[in-house]
């Protein structure tokens, strides 16, 4: 089916370059300057979006104009899965490829928590580092809560892997319901009891914060509600909050006071603030996000750009960690003072030595335009080509099975 969410496609992208901008600016202690800074610390909130609108695109596809769904299970986990796994593998892959070239050690992992310290690394045995790398490899990281994924941002794809395999039997039952209003009601309260009875009992330790934050049952919601909001638009029950141009811009500063608020709590509040944000609390305004991005219109021009840039979100989730691992180590490198062929004939010394440099922000605009046309084209030279051949070889009917059938019609 045509994608008519251009303006959704826009805003995915745009999430996608929100948490690529929150998982590396502050890697420069510079960027504690910048002003308003605190305004970039709310990565969650780029997720949680993400989420809700995936169950709000996915059930455009896949029952617009049916009630059953379109094309049949075997071909939605399919087409699903040949986007998902390609990428996830070959993110993994080159994240492994930089960490080597790094010298970082295969046993290393980093323990969840809520503060804004560094990541407190482990060095697991022999057998729990497999045990783990089996679990990254099979995008089920995130059901041991402990330990960061070895590719920090695959968690997001690992819950994703669960939400599509939850999809055929959540969705015709949440479209079927009647008060799709009063659901929506429930669900954010569901959502948001997990992260307050941990902030009341002070769970903060590394597996409360793994299940709290990255759970995909108890994050289920997100999806869900964007399954249900779709719901609600495809019924024309939410044109009240845009069919005029002032209605849209209340909905807007709605978003934009409760984000500046998220962050203020985030960065001078509590620590229980940290896990109220990042679940539930701002869901109302994820909401509001994506009924006024829903219905907008682009030029046609820079539509097609957005569906591009839109397409290769997923994408830029997967690989800017290890885009961004390479040039933050070749600024340092650059920084010794020391002749590339120097380096390279004494690399694990001059790696060694340029983990104290301090890097330059100077180039920091080059890695996000870079990122984001490494991840398009990524996604359109090799994640769909490989989508398209894994589809084919599952999806296409024998040539014997298509003679059968049309002899049968005929």
């Amino acid at each position: 089916m045509k994608n008519k969410f251009v303006g959704l496609d826009l805003l995915r992208f745009l999430l996608a370059v929100y948490l690529m901008v929150f998982h590396s600016i502050h890697q420069y202690p510079q960027s504690a300057e910048i002003p308003f800074v605190e305004l970039l610390n709310l990565g969650g909130f780029a997720t949680s979006t993400f989420f809700l609108l995936s169950g709000f695109i996915l059930t455009h596809v896949y029952f617009a104009q049916t009630s059953e769904l379109r094309g049949g299970t075997r071909a939605f986990f399919v087409k699903r899965l040949s986007n998902l796994y390609p990428i996830h593998l070959i993110s993994l892959a080159l994240l492994l490829l930089v960490s080597v070239a790094g010298t970082r050690a295969f046993n290393e992992f980093a323990t969840l928590s809520l503060s804004d310290a560094a990541d407190e690394l482990v060095y697991l045995g022999h057998v729990e580092t497999a045990f783990n790398f089996v679990l990254n490899l099979a995008m089920v990281q995130v059901w041991n809560p402990p330990y960061g994924s070895v590719n920090p941002s695959s968690w997001s794809l690992a819950t994703l892997l669960f939400f599509y395999i939850t999809f055929p039997f959540l969705a015709p039952r949440m479209l079927a319901v009647r008060k799709k209003a009063l659901l929506l009601l429930l669900l954010w309260v569901a959502y948001m009891i997990p992260p307050i009875v941990a902030s009341s009992m002070h769970w903060f330790g590394p597996v409360a914060v793994g299940i709290v934050t990255r759970n995909p049952v108890l994050r289920l919601p997100e999806f869900a509600s964007g399954i249900v909001l779709y719901g609600l638009y495809r019924e024309q029950q939410l044109s009240l909050f845009t069919e005029t141009p002032g209605r849209r811009f209340l909905a807007l500063v709605f978003v934009a006071v409760s984000f500046a608020t998220a962050a203020w709590l985030v960065a001078d509040g509590a620590l229980y603030w940290r896990y109220i944000v990042h679940n539930g609390a701002l869901m109302p305004a994820e909401m509001a996000l994506v009924i006024v991005c829903a219905p907008a219109a682009l030029p046609v021009g820079f539509a097609k750009l957005s569906v591009r840039l839109g397409n290769a979100a997923l994408s830029i989730f997967a690989i800017h960690a290890p885009i961004f691992l390479v040039l933050i180590k070749i600024l340092k490198l650059s920084s010794l003072g020391q002749s590339p062929l120097t380096c390279a004939a004494h690399f694990s010394a001059c790696v060694a030595a340029s983990k104290d440099v301090l890097p330059s922000m100077a180039t920091y605009p080059l890695y996000l335009i870079g990122a984001v046309i490494a991840a398009v084209y990524f996604q359109e030279r090799v994640v769909a080509p490989v989508r398209d051949k894994i589809r084919r070889r599952f999806l296409q009917k024998p040539a014997t099975q298509e003679t059968a059938e049309s002899a049968a019609r005929s």
